[in-house]
């Protein structure tokens, strides 16, 4: 009888063995594994082709979260090729003798407003002065000796720092240039304070397009910039829905975003300067435009290889594709094991049919991650939701 009930006992056996296996077959969890990264992948290869860098790939989940973006002004929002405007002296002080000190020491420095004096001073086919004893003084100025003479180029109040009365009348006529937008820089020559240099910067032509698009979806927006405040208000004014913080050093852009993120935003910085790559690595995703420093590049997560600001808008766009198809490889991965673990239990299917079935469900998520190549188009607008409009 014990022999007669064993074998009665063994097909039993051998179904509950082949359940369990097929159980087990089916359970791995490859497509799960594969959902996140394969996705990420392929988002990254795309926004390669399109010239945006992605460093880390997990910045693509956080883009698609951000709610506010900090821009830099100088090199990003504008074109960063200042021209000399005008040149503000006293009547003793000759024009290209100002000019011809300014550029003394503003060629060891690589700041936008001492490109366009060193272009000016070119143009005008002025002699170059050589100097020693250079210091820079980031956000501020720069100091140095030019013929014997202690020369310093900077903003006023950090002329006024050093115990140099400004010139009232002077003061007035770099207030009025401010006011149009322009910006001004201060001169000293030992000790006294001998001109201005009025410099202005156009905007990028698709910065205002960037703007409408980011305040569409209602991303707060604010210009982060170590410029005179009428400066900074003018330019937020042209673009229109920006908030604007101005005169902030270089070494306090990195407590604003600390701020920003302390009081629940989360931030992504846009930036292209030296200055910047402190706050470009404090926030939550740091963007840095191709034609900036080395340093800031290093310290983003996202590097466009162009300076279209118009990549900012592609790569949110990007992110949130990405984190749709993340989501839908999930299901995929979820629906799968829903359907086959029952039947699997229910001994409904062998081991070789799960071992079939199990590599086609890592077939369908890669499959449905390589679609952001081929259903993402950059020419496609987004609603508030993420969701792609023609």
């Amino acid at each position: 009888r014990e022999d007669v009930a064993w074998k009665d006992l063994t097909p039993l056996c051998v179904r509950a063995l082949m359940a369990a296996t097929a159980v087990l077959i089916i359970t791995c969890p490859c497509a799960f594994g594969l959902a996140t990264p394969m996705a990420i992948a392929s988002a990254s290869g795309l926004a390669a082709r399109f010239g945006i860098l992605i460093k880390n790939g997990g910045v693509l989940e956080t883009l698609s979260h951000i709610d506010h973006i900090v821009f830099d002004k100088t090199g990003t929002l504008t074109e960063g090729r200042m021209q000399v405007q005008e040149i503000l002296t006293h009547n003793e002080m000759d024009k290209n003798s100002l000019m011809q000190h300014a550029a003394a020491l503003e060629q060891y420095s690589e700041h936008h407003i001492a490109s366009a004096v060193c272009r000016f001073v070119e143009k005008k086919k002025i002699p170059l002065l050589t100097a020693q004893h250079i210091e820079n003084f980031p956000g501020h100025g720069i100091k140095g000796v030019v013929n014997d003479h202690t020369v310093m180029i900077g903003t006023g109040y950090w002329l006024q720092q050093n115990q140099i009365a400004l010139d009232e009348t002077l003061q007035r006529n770099t207030e009025q240039w401010e006011n149009k937008g322009s910006t001004c820089v201060h001169i000293s020559i030992n000790g006294q304070h001998k001109g201005a240099i009025a410099i202005n910067d156009q905007l990028r032509p698709d910065a205002k397009k960037l703007v409408d698009a980011l305040h569409a979806k209602g991303i707060r927006m604010t210009i982060l910039s170590g410029d005179r405040k009428p400066v900074v208000e003018r330019i937020a004014q042209q673009l229109g829905g920006m908030e604007s913080i101005a005169e902030v050093l270089p070494e306090d852009k990195d407590k604003i975003i600390q701020q920003l993120k302390k009081d629940g935003a989360i931030v992504a910085m846009v930036g292209d300067g030296i200055n910047d790559a402190a706050a470009l690595s404090r926030a939550d995703v740091g963007i840095a435009l191709g034609s900036g420093t080395d340093i800031s590049g290093d310290n983003a997560d996202i590097v466009l290889m162009s300076n279209e600001l118009d990549k900012v808008r592609l790569a949110m766009q990007l992110s949130h594709r990405t984190l749709r198809t993340i989501r839908q490889n999930i299901a995929i991965s979820f629906t799968y094991n829903i359907i086959m673990v029952p039947l699997a239990m229910a001994a409904m299917i062998t081991p070789l049919v799960a071992a079939i079935s199990m590599p086609i469900s890592s077939l369908l998520v890669i499959a449905n991650a390589a679609r952001i190549r081929t259903v993402f188009n950059p020419k496609m607008r987004e609603n508030p939701h993420g969701e792609e409009t023609q």
